[in-house]
């Protein structure tokens, strides 16, 4: 009886691993394969979104700007937060340099879960592969974000803090769109089958908001709150971005271990969820 049970587990775990590296091998193939159709629909889905606005694609710099000025306006004159040995421009890169990749976390949550249902016709028309309508909406969130970064390395530059950590900012990137590609695919399927699911997303990210170490340093959180701190991804990421971007900034090594592994995990359970599903996405009502 335990040989057989060993063998059967065995067999089991061989097969979980083999589920395992077929969802991730059969998305980035369908990635590849279809990559000049993901950049040319993603364009005009950037037209689509601007078309109209007063402001047109001017929104990209702007959003991203008045997010900076309500933060600084509430935690540097309201709360007059003060780090030592920061100034003000100092202060201000601290703080952007952790709301881009939280712009970028907001952003991607918030299409996600209606991407499918609002792309539907595409991919019923067979004119878009339902693939590809989870990494369309990571690679529109990190185009908008590729401003945000050009403008805290403008910062910095003017500051005269530029770090030469900024080659580990690509590597950020990278994790950055594994977390966020894990968490499109998954939130996209779930919201074909949870109409709901935008109403809690959105509360989510608002929460998450306020309890992010953004305007503030981890090391400020009461030790009985950290948790808070220690769970939330987004605290992960703006700190490698923040490593990459501020010049001399300290860092925990177990952060990018912590980075490097949740957005693997990420990036494999919703490959895995999403394959579970996707044959039934397309024709639920």
């Amino acid at each position: 009886m335990k040989g057989f049970s060993a063998g059967t587990r065995t067999r089991d775990d061989s097969s979980t691993l083999y589920r395992i590296f077929r969802a991730i091998r059969g998305n980035l193939e369908t990635l590849f394969r279809y990559r000049k159709i993901i950049i040319s629909t993603t364009r005009v889905e950037f037209k689509k979104r601007f078309a109209g606005s007063l402001f047109g694609s001017f929104w990209i710099v702007l959003q991203p700007v008045l997010f900076l000025a309500i933060y600084l306006f509430v935690y540097l004159f309201v709360f007059r937060v003060r780090f030592p040995g920061y100034g003000q421009l100092d202060y201000v890169v601290f703080v952007f340099s952790g709301l881009v990749p939280y712009i970028a976390f907001m952003e991607t949550l918030g299409m996600a879960t209606a991407s499918i249902k609002r792309d539907i016709h595409l991919v019923r028309n067979v004119m878009l592969p339902v693939d590809l309508v989870p990494a369309r909406v990571v690679l529109m969130t990190i185009v908008t974000e590729f401003v945000g970064l050009a403008m805290i390395v403008g910062l910095s530059v003017l500051n005269g803090t530029i770090s030469a950590n900024l080659l580990f900012l690509p590597l950020a990137l990278l994790l950055q769109v594994l977390f966020l590609l894990g968490l499109s695919t998954a939130f996209s399927a779930m919201g074909v089958f949870v109409p709901d699911l935008n109403y809690f997303v959105n509360l989510m990210v608002l929460l998450l908001l306020f309890v992010s170490p953004i305007a503030f340093r981890p090391d400020m959180v009461p030790e009985g709150m950290r948790f808070v701190v220690d769970f939330n991804p987004i605290y992960y990421m703006a700190e490698i971005f923040r490593f990459s971007l501020i010049d001399g900034y300290e860092m925990p090594p177990r952060i990018w271990i912590v980075a490097v592994v949740g957005s693997l995990v990420f990036y494999v359970l919703g490959c895995i969820f999403f394959r579970r599903f996707r044959k039934v996405l397309v024709d639920y009502e």
